[in-house]
């Protein structure tokens, strides 16, 4: 019996290793988690692994700044937005924190193609990327890390290692259920300067709306070589989301200004599974008409190496979307490492709760 019980608290050990800033205080526990794409997979697992049979109130965080309360009451999961005092208590309170965070690496593959060519139905380009992330302060964090070029018959950049996209990242929350992301850098899709979303997202409603605005240019990295051209392009975007409670499915309508001056609008049908998200868009712009599909998936295995310091994984999710074009730079954007209505919809309460009931 005491070998069981020192292998069931071993085990406890190892998964609390997954996690980051465990806290208890009397807001309930407050913790990081950077494993997994869903994260009411960590909600449950980490109740398991703090032995919690009560009704406990667990406060998730997003680089240092909490996302809302969850807590749960026999068959149901009550999501709370948390007020804007108790947003100022919890998170991190210092600038580089580093000793309550491990040095994290991840893994993410990249991959862009294009069909149709006679000669060559499928052109690639698959990289690996090895990303760190750095918290320099509450919602403040530096991403960076090594592309590794594997395949490219897409076009001419060089297969040399070198950096991969770098950029700072402002995570904050205001005023209860408003949200924001700001970020500056080199992001992907070969676009550098500075980007801004605005959310309105209560955990709780069907409705939420959303604000984007950036200014960018080219660049690119080719072996020893680092182009680019002045800022030239401005992305000016708004939308609104009604969430469908029962299957999860989130109908979205956005437009505006999108790269290279074009001008159109955009309908999203998205589904949220357990661990997988699926959508389907079409979209009108100034530059044509189409539409296309787009997927969200976790990669295996999660978590590689791990200790108390240190945590090698891979990235919790790989998200790919692909465009049936009659046209050219249809609605084209590109990527920040993360879109706020993407990592917020995650925590919604009808999500939770349908994971639940369909696990009872």
């Amino acid at each position: 019996m005491l070998q069981v019980g020192y292998a069931q608290t071993d085990k406890k050990d190892k998964t609390l290793l997954r996690y980051d800033r465990v806290r208890q205080d009397t807001l309930g526990v407050s913790y990081e988690q950077r494993t997994y794409r869903n994260p009411y997979n960590g909600f449950l697992e980490l109740r398991y692994a703090l032995t919690d049979s009560s009704s406990q109130v667990y406060v998730p965080l997003f680089q240092g700044v909490p996302i809302a309360s969850f807590q749960k009451k026999r068959n149901h999961i009550v999501v709370t937005p948390l007020e804007e005092e108790n947003h100022r208590i919890l998170g991190i309170q210092q600038w580089f924190p580093f000793r309550e965070y491990k040095l994290d690496f991840s893994l993410l593959p990249q991959f862009t193609a294009k069909f149709g060519n006679y000669d060559n139905p499928v052109e690639a380009k698959i990289n690996l990327l090895l990303n760190t992330q750095l918290y320099l302060g509450r919602g403040l964090a530096l991403t960076t890390g090594i592309t590794f070029p594997i395949i490219n018959d897409l076009d001419k950049q060089s297969m040399r290692l070198r950096m991969a996209p770098t950029f700072l990242n402002k995570f904050l929350v205001f005023k209860r259920s408003n949200f924001m992301s700001i970020s500056a850098g080199l992001f992907y899709k070969d676009q550098y300067g500075i980007n801004v979303q605005y959310r309105f997202f209560d955990v709780n409603k069907h409705w939420s709306f959303g604000l984007e605005g950036a200014y960018t240019g080219y660049y690119r990295i080719s072996g020893e070589y680092f182009e680019y051209q002045k800022p030239e392009y401005v992305l000016l975007l708004g939308d609104i989301s009604y969430r469908m409670y029962k299957h999860d499915i989130t109908l979205k309508l956005s437009g505006g200004q999108y790269l290279y001056n074009d001008r159109g609008i955009r309908f999203d049908l998205i589904r949220q599974f357990t661990n997988v998200e699926i959508g389907f868009y079409a979209l009108k712009t100034t530059n044509g008409a189409s539409v296309g599909f787009n997927f969200a998936v976790p990669i295996p295995p999660g978590s590689i190496v791990k200790t108390k310091h240190f945590h090698l994984r891979t990235a919790d999710e790989f998200r790919w979307e692909y465009l049936y074009v009659k046209g050219y730079n249809i609605g084209e954007r590109y990527r920040t490492g993360y879109q706020l209505d993407e990592k917020l919809r995650m925590y919604h309460s009808s999500y939770w709760n349908n994971q639940l009931r369909s696990n009872l």
